[in-house]
């Protein structure tokens, strides 16, 4: 199970703005085992751990903690690919945003859930990989900044946005995001959050090209019936069991109400494609299980609460069977072949 992944475009824009640092692309895509010719491939997805790993060799390289917001200021509406050109044909601002959120998974997917926009804030709100550490910071940061860079560049105005919402505290490099925003910005909030202006919501975009935006939806609505069409009954479950996870523990006849059927035909579905809803949580907890001691400093009790586990020790056993190995000798085995 993969905690998500992302379309090539966004890599590339991650390496040019590593290279605007004095970075070297290709040395970069090694130390991660990409190739160059892996990015030039149309349908090429790359995982967010892979990301979190070059956005980490990245900030390493060029020493910049804020390599996300100079990311984000980047940005052109053709690295956002199909829902870029849509969002670039659209109306107005509110209806280029809500494009951008609503076929998101066209371009980028994480377990926690897609982006949505909020007409009555208006705000456009970031789902990202969490907890946080130094290294995947730089997702929200790029987004936030992106989703405002686009703003402009599409009604043409500045200082468009109101306040900026982000959802970790705040980091050693808190101040170069009024550099960016030039809007009040609070860290340690529910939910990443870009919230406009209520007037710049309303404001047209310059190339908005109806009878384009319409030939453009449709072919973006039919790439999305077959992604969702392609994904299996297993895929659905991970999907709506990453939001549900964090701190609880998701049942299955909550899952199948989401999923929009009765628990007892989720189940034979799930039996019909070979595995069952407990198998399916136990492998989410595993992988992120793994992914938080292999990438975050959480200790077990904090690793224990976010996967739902009732105990730090249910979480410690779990996670002897999963890997034969205690999460402490797991983690010192990973810290030590890290800096060899």
């Amino acid at each position: 199970m993969k905690i998500g992944d992302i379309a090539a475009p966004t890599v590339l824009l991650l390496l040019r703005a590593a290279e605007h640092y004095g970075a070297e692309p290709e040395l970069l895509l090694a130390q991660v085992g990409l190739t160059p010719a892996q990015l030039r491939d149309p349908d090429c997805r790359i995982g967010l751990t892979e990301l979190m790993k070059l956005g980490n060799a990245a900030i390493r390289a060029t020493r910049e903690p804020a390599l996300g917001l100079r990311m984000g200021e980047m940005c052109r509406v053709t690295d956002l690919g199909l829902p870029g050109l849509l969002a670039m044909t659209s109306p107005t601002l509110a209806d280029a945003l809500g494009i951008l959120t609503r076929f998101e998974p066209l371009t980028s997917r994480c377990y926690r859930g897609n982006s949505t926009w909020a007409p009555q804030l208006p705000a456009a709100v970031f789902f990202s990989i969490a907890p946080y550490n130094d290294y995947n910071m730089f997702v929200v940061d790029s987004v936030l900044a992106s989703w405002q860079a686009l703003a402009e560049w599409l009604t043409g105005e500045k200082d468009l946005v109101q306040e900026v919402h982000i959802e970790f505290p705040a980091p050693d490099y808190q101040n170069r995001y009024q550099d960016t925003f030039n809007a009040p910005v609070t860290f340690g909030r529910p939910e990443n959050r870009l919230v406009l202006r209520p007037e710049a919501a309303r404001l047209p975009v310059l190339q908005a090209h109806p009878l384009l935006h319409q030939q453009l939806l449709a072919l973006a609505q039919e790439r999305l019936k077959k992604q969702a069409v392609a994904e299996t009954f297993r895929g659905r479950v991970q999907l709506i069991l990453g939001p549900l996870l964090h701190g609880q523990t998701p049942s299955l006849e909550e899952t199948a109400a989401l999923v929009g059927m009765p628990d007892w035909t989720l189940r034979r579905k799930l039996k019909e494609e070979g595995t069952s809803f407990q198998s399916l949580l136990d492998d989410m907890r595993k992988e992120l299980a793994l992914g938080y001691m292999r990438d975050t400093q959480m200790n077990f009790g904090e690793i224990a609460y976010v996967l739902g586990f009732s105990t730090p020790g249910a979480f410690q056993r779990a996670f002897k069977r999963w890997t034969g190995e205690t999460p402490g000798d797991y983690r010192r085995r990973i810290s030590l072949s890290t800096h060899r």
